[in-house]
């Protein structure tokens, strides 16, 4: 992992993982203090709120359309992703606080110049991936304890 800016480093690689994203997926910094990619994506995405099943089609992975969407399925701590005949669960618990996941699928969409294909499913902390954009209940919260404890299991199974 590379401490500070990348500048004159030249491959990238999305490894991805839930530990990047403290304490957000976006925002300042972005993917939280342990990302070490600047953002240089669009800063007028268009955000828009749907229910689900989305009008988005985010259930399908399919060939590379030069598109990048991504979600969040608030209060949704558990999901299942399904592909060649097995199924993966990801269940996060953390009680007392707010659990979502977020969802991207990048069919060669981003980043521009650069465009690669990832599917990410990524159970989170809170509803929101930006702690500008948290409204109350929003976020987690770490106790005055200093300690916040999750649980993340996750199973496959044949289909």
């Amino acid at each position: 992992m590379l401490n500070g800016p990348r500048t004159g480093h030249t491959a990238f690689i999305d490894a991805g993982g839930l530990d990047e994203c403290f304490p957000t997926v976006r925002g300042t910094p972005d993917h939280g203090g342990l990302w070490n990619q600047p953002w240089d994506g669009p800063t007028d995405a268009p955000w828009i709120t749907d229910t689900w099943p989305t009008s988005l089609e985010l259930n399908v992975y399919g060939p590379s359309d030069g598109t990048a969407i991504g979600a969040v399925l608030v209060d949704c701590p558990t999901v299942s992703v399904e592909d060649r005949g097995a199924v993966l669960t990801l269940q996060l618990s953390c009680p007392g606080q707010p659990v979502s996941t977020a969802l991207w699928r990048n069919q060669a969409g981003f980043p521009i110049g650069a465009p690669y294909r990832s599917l990410g499913v990524e159970p989170m902390l809170g509803r929101v991936v930006d702690l500008a954009e948290a409204g109350p209940g929003d976020a987690a919260v770490v106790p005055a304890s200093g300690e916040l404890t999750w649980r993340l299991t996750v199973s496959a199974r044949p289909v």
